[in-house]
C-alpha cells in the first residue's frame, strides 16, 4: 500500500488561505494544486463566523479547485450534525473530518460512524507541542492522553495537525507522531510544518504514518509537489508513481 501525499486546502469565507494566521492568498488560482501529483485534497472551513453565505462561498471555492481533479474529497470545518455531513455527501465528499480535540464531539463521532460507516470519516486532533490546542489555546490536555480516549471511538484515520508548526515550513513534529505511531495501532495523516521533501521522506519512514498534508507550500511554486514526489521516490520512498 503507497502512502500518501495529501493537499490540505483551508478556506476561508471563500477565499483559499494559508495555514499561519489563516492569511488571505487572493493571488491564489486553481493552477497552483497540480492534482495529478497529490492522492487527495482535504478542503476544511476555518470562516470564524459561519453562516448560510460563508458555506456557500466553501462549496463554491472547492468546485473551482475540484473542476479538473479527480482525486478523493475530504470536507471539514464546523462538521457538528448528521445533516452537515449529508449535505457534503450530497456535494460529492468521499470523507469527512471530524475534530475530535475537545471530548464534547464524541458522542457525535460515534453517530457518524453508525450513519455513513468507519471508512467516510476522518478524525482530526489539533495540538501545539505534546498539549491539544483548541479555539487558539493550548488545553492543558496531554495530546497521547486524548489520543488513549478516543482510540476506540474515531474515523478510520487520525489526522494530527501541529499549530505550533503550521506555516514555519521548518518540518512535522516528528516527536508527537512517532510517540503516538508507536504506542498506538492506528493510521495517522501528520500536518503542520512541511518546507521541503526530506521532511515528507523522514515522516512517512515512521510505521503507523499513512500520509502527510501539505498546504502552505503550494501558495508559492506550482511545481514543488512533482520535484519533491520525484526526490522522495529517489530515495526510496513508497508513494504512488506518477
Amino acid at each position: 500500500m503507497y502512502k500518501r501525499i495529501i493537499a490540505l486546502i483551508l478556506i476561508n469565507n471563500g477565499i483559499v488561505c494559508r495555514t499561519r494566521n489563516f492569511q488571505p492568498d487572493y493571488m491564489y488560482s486553481d493552477e497552483f494544486i497540480d492534482g495529478k501529483y497529490f492522492d487527495e485534497i482535504i478542503c476544511i472551513d476555518v470562516s470564524q463566523v459561519r453562516t448560510d453565505k460563508s458555506h456557500s462561498l466553501f462549496l463554491e471555492a472547492i468546485e473551482k479547485i475540484m473542476e479538473h481533479s479527480q482525486l478523493p474529497l475530504a470536507i471539514g470545518g464546523g462538521i457538528k450534525s448528521i445533516e452537515d455531513i449529508k449535505r457534503y455527501r450530497k456535494f460529492g465528499a468521499d470523507r469527512y473530518v471530524i475534530n475530535q480535540t475537545e471530548a464534547d464531539s464524541d458522542t457525535f463521532v460515534e453517530k457518524a460512524i453508525k450513519e455513513f460507516g468507519k471508512s467516510s470519516i476522518i478524525s482530526s486532533l489539533n495540538h501545539w507541542g505534546n498539549l491539544t490546542y483548541s479555539n487558539g489555546v493550548n488545553t492543558n490536555k496531554v495530546l497521547q492522553q486524548r489520543v488513549h480516549q478516543i482510540f476506540n471511538n474515531r474515523g478510520s484515520e487520525l489526522l494530527l495537525n501541529s499549530v505550533e508548526r503550521d506555516g514555519t515550513l521548518l518540518g512535522f513534529d516528528n516527536a508527537n507522531a512517532e510517540t503516538i505511531a508507536n504506542t498506538y495501532d492506528l493510521p495517522l495523516i501528520i500536518s503542520g510544518g512541511v518546507g521541503r521533501w526530506s521532511h515528507i521522506f523522514d515522516t512517512l519512514q515512521i510505521e503507523n504514518i499513512e500520509a502527510v498534508c501539505t498546504s502552505n507550500i503550494y501558495h508559492f511554486t506550482t511545481k514543488t509537489i512533482s520535484t519533491w514526489r520525484s526526490e522522495v521516490m529517489s530515495k526510496g520512498g513508497n508513494v504512488r508513481i506518477v
